[in-house]
Parts: C-alpha cells; structure tokens; sequence
C-alpha cells in the first residue's frame, strides 16, 4: 500500500535519544510520510507558537533572574533547568528576588513560592489572560522596547485592554487583587524567566496558553538579556517550529511541528478509508498505555495488519505487536539526551556504556542496519570505501563522505546507518551507536559557526566538527558546544 499507510510513534525514551536519528533510516526507506510520538499530545502547541511568534525555542535565566514564574511546573520535582532545587532555594532566601507559581495544585514547588495562583483546573487562559490585560491596562508594558523588537502588538492591544479582569479573575477562581499583585511584581521587575509545562500543556486551551504566557514577558521586554528568555541554539532540534498545511489523511488533524496528533492514531486506523493506517512502527513509546483511551488504542493495535515494536521493555504495546524487537537499554550502549537548553554555555553530553547489553538484544542502531541491509537498500559495497577511509581517520573520512554523498545521494537518506556501519566500527567498544553524532557535529557547526567558534570550534566546517566529536567521544563529561551572546 505504500510507506503513507505506515504510522511510526515514538523515536527515543528518557536519555535514550540516539535511536531516533537510526529510526529516520528506517523511515526514509520505506517513504515513510506520517509520525508521532508523546510530544505531540503536549508539547506541538508550545513549539508552533514558538515558531511563529519568535522563531525558535527559548528559555529562562532562572540563575540570575529577579522573578521566576512558573505555569502548571514543578521544577523541584521535575527540574527542567540547571541546578532547579539549589536556585528554588535560592530564590526562597533571597528577600529581592520572588517566586510566582501557576498551579490548581499546591506542588512541592508551589509550597515555598511567594504568590501561588491557585486557579480552577482548566482555566489557565483565563488567568494568563487577565495577568496580560492588567499589563496592558495598568501601563506596565515596556512601550519603548517593544517598539524597537516587536512588531503587531497594535492589533491585539485592544482586545487586553478591553478585557473584564474581575469576570475573569471569577472563572479563574483567583482573587482579584492577588492577579494585580503578581502582574505588577513582573512588571516592575528588572528580570523575569517563565516556565510552562505539562500542566498547562496538557490541559484545555493550551495553545492559546502557551502564546498568552509569552505576552506576559515579551509585553514586559523581558527578552534577549540576563535573567531572561533567550533563544537557545541546540545541539540538534528536537522538533520542527513551524507549521503546515498538512493533514492526517482521516482525521484530517493538523500536523504540526512534523506531528500528528497522537490522540487520533486509533480514528486514523478503526476505519474503512481507503487511505487508513496499515502498519505501525513504535520505537521506545508506549501509546497503549500513554495516550487517550487506552482500550481503543488496543483495538486499533490489534486491527493493522502489521505492527512491530523496538523497545527495552515488554510494554503493554509491546504486547500487542506482531513483532517484538528487543533494543539494549540506554545503560548498555553509547547514548545521549538532546534537551540542550542551556544559556549562554550550551552543553552536550555522550554517555559511554555501563554494562554489557542483555543476550538476545541489539542496539537500536544495529536493529536498523539489519532491516535496511535486509531490504537490499544498503550493502557492504556502499559501506567499503567509508571504511577505508575511517581507518584512517576522521579527516579522511570527512573528504571520502562529502564525495560518496555527490556520488550515491541516497545514502544521505540513511546516514545514521551508515555512519554506524562504517565510522561507528571505528570508535571504541560500546561506543558505536554514537556515530550518528558525527552527522550532528557537521550539522550543528554548518549552521552555527559563530557560537560554536566562541566554544572553540572555529575554523574549516569540518576541522571543527571532527574537533567536536573526538571531545564529545573521548571525554567523560559534556561539552560546551555552543556559546551565545546576549
């Protein structure tokens, strides 16, 4: 029927991140056009805003910061940023600096903030809303700042000075006077960092709460400068920020940061449409368990006509596959975590091997040689001058791949298979699968050379890059890639 009526879901557990660069090969040889995974149930809506409204992902200078905001966050639990239980602490101590949490629940975090808006669950836009509208109304807005950064704020001003604070302080269930109190502490402050997360991601009218929260402190100016949000530069982008016209082809759900909307997977396949899912691929997720109604996510499971799961763990998904393929866990092989949102000294870790992987299982990167090798898409011919070459060493190598790449365009579909055919062989035992970081390495300097000549790896594309995989290989911790500027 075609690779549109193949569904793949998931791409990478907690710190196990690489085996989604293997999954791309195994997408691309089978023309693979429809993905998901749990961002899509909470984070698409953060990222498309994001991606319209600024351009890219950003973050809070929560070390340095005068007021910290936090919006359905539990940092003490769930960290989120460097250090989160030592600077809550701080911040606690420190009488000049305040702590604002959003929350229906009273959290470990929202227990020792200052002002803890307790609002009805469900109602965030509600209560973000009416922290902008006093912004407006009050006149706490940095006009200035905003006339030399932004542009469009004349067509929504209006609309938050127009709006009824005390209805909707009622809808929010917070108190009037504690909404004025919190939006005048942040409109006064010299610094501001906000942080949204499930809690508001998860519940309704995300996205508009998502695009309110950035009112707050884009209104405020509170952008671009210590202690505030800044534009992160990542070592490789967990997700696309802007959206399309595109469709899931039953639903007819938007797709949004490459995303279909995870909750409709069961809708897309408990059909007759001629152009439902067929075939399911889930690499470490668990959407059984994870997603919306659970027993119908079971139903659909069991009504494709091919399935198959690449997993650590025998998951109730699992359970239900029609192929299970055993992947080594994230302590048994070379891996990495890809949320690098550190400012202005951005870091990236490879984490070397624990243990020895469990008999019976093959690392993901090892899983995804086999089947494109299987498929006849790739063989030892395509890998044999790589070889060579990476014997040699990465300069050789760099040359022999940017020339092989001209020659056969189609390995560049499948280029973390090949990398991990070839330079992966090269690289110390376990340390394998981190070939595709190479990849990543010229990526990320081709297209960041300033930040990452400040972190020391200027020069020639792939001089720096090679310069950056030996550290990230050899080295027992992370590694500053990026260095921005304010």
């Amino acid at each position: 029927h075609g690779g549109d009526k193949i569904v793949y879901y998931g791409g990478g557990g907690q710190g196990n991140h690489l085996c989604g660069s293997y999954g791309r090969s195994l997408a691309n040889a089978v023309g693979l056009r429809y993905r998901s995974n749990a961002l899509a149930q909470e984070k698409t809506g953060e990222f498309w805003v994001c991606g319209e409204m600024i351009g890219g992902y950003t973050h809070g200078d929560f070390e340095h910061c005068e007021v910290a905001v936090f919006i359905g966050k539990n940092p003490w639990q769930s960290h989120g940023f460097a250090r989160a239980r030592a600077v809550i602490r701080e911040i606690v101590k420190d009488p000049k600096r305040t702590m604002i949490v959003i929350d229906p629940r009273r959290s470990e975090t929202a227990a020792k903030a200052d002002y803890h808006l307790q609002l009805k669950p469900g109602t965030d836009a509600w209560c973000l809303a009416a922290l902008v509208g006093i912004l407006v109304q009050e006149e706490l807005v940095d006009r200035e700042w905003m006339a030399e950064n932004t542009a469009g704020f004349e067509e929504i001003e209006s609309t938050f000075a127009s709006i009824p604070i005390a209805d909707y302080a009622r809808r929010c269930e917070v108190d009037e006077d504690l909404l004025r109190t919190v939006a005048r502490r942040i409109g006064s402050a010299e610094s501001v960092s906000t942080f949204e997360d499930l809690g508001l991601q998860m519940s309704l009218h995300s996205t508009l709460g998502s695009w309110l929260h950035r009112l707050i402190w884009l209104t405020t100016g509170n952008y671009g400068r210590k202690g505030m949000a800044n534009l992160l530069v990542p070592m490789f982008p967990i997700a696309h920020f802007r959206s399309t016209d595109r469709c899931s082809p039953v639903a007819g759900a938007r797709i949004i940061s490459g995303l279909i909307p995870c909750n409709v997977i069961p809708e897309e396949i408990l059909t007759d449409h001629p152009d439902r899912y067929r075939a399911m691929i889930v690499e470490s997720g668990n959407p059984v368990h994870s997603l919306a109604d659970s027993q119908r996510m079971r139903e659909a499971l069991r009504a494709l006509q091919f399935s198959v799961v690449i997993d650590v763990a025998m998951t109730e998904t699992a359970r239900e596959a029609d192929y299970v393929l055993p992947a080594a866990s994230q302590f048994e092989k070379a891996e990495a975590t890809f949320f690098t949102f550190e400012f202005p000294r951005n870091a990236f870790h490879v984490r070397k091997p624990l243990f020895e992987p469990l008999p019976g299982t093959l690392t993901e990167a090892e899983i995804h040689a086999r089947l494109l090798e299987a498929m006849g898409e790739l063989s030892e011919r395509d890998y044999k001058p790589l070889r060579v070459a990476a014997k040699l060493g990465l300069t050789p190598f760099a040359a022999a791949f940017a020339s092989a790449a001209t020659v056969k365009p189609k390995l560049m579909k499948y280029i973390g298979v090949v990398l991990y055919r070839t330079l992966g062989q090269t690289l110390p035992k376990g340390m394998e699968t981190a070939a595709v970081v190479w990849g990543m390495c010229l990526q990320y300097v081709k297209s960041n050379p300033e930040t990452a000549k400040r972190a020391g790896f200027g020069g020639p594309v792939a001089i720096a890059a090679n310069k950056l995989f030996k550290q990230l290989i050899e080295g027992p911790s992370a590694v500053v890639f990026a260095e921005s500027v304010y």
